[in-house]
């Protein structure tokens, strides 16, 4: 079963990066809570409104695939960075517009 896309986003240098909507979802959630390490329950909390199973793995493959599409690179990412133990801190500055 393929995923539509449901939403977009546009990187620095212009290029349109499709997302489907868990992946905008916390995309979002993440821009929201800048600087700010966010465990996986509060990540789907964040995202989806839900509470996590004991052990949810869907937001280590969302932030995979949003890792990828936005080409943060896997073994060295700056953008999405992985807190051993803590859970996931998205890095960049967010501007209000």
């Amino acid at each position: 079963m393929s995923t539509a896309l449901a939403d977009r986003v546009e990187t620095p240098d212009g290029v349109i990066v499709g997302l489907t909507t868990g992946e905008f979802e916390l995309l979002v959630a993440f821009a929201e809570h800048p600087q700010r390490v966010l465990n996986r329950d509060q990540l789907l909390d964040l995202s989806r409104g839900r509470d996590a199973a004991p052990f949810d793995r869907s937001v280590d493959v969302q932030v995979s695939r949003v890792r990828r599409k936005l080409a943060d690179d896997p073994r060295l990412p700056n953008m999405i960075v992985t807190v051993r133990g803590d859970g996931y801190m998205f890095t960049p500055e967010v501007e209000v517009a």
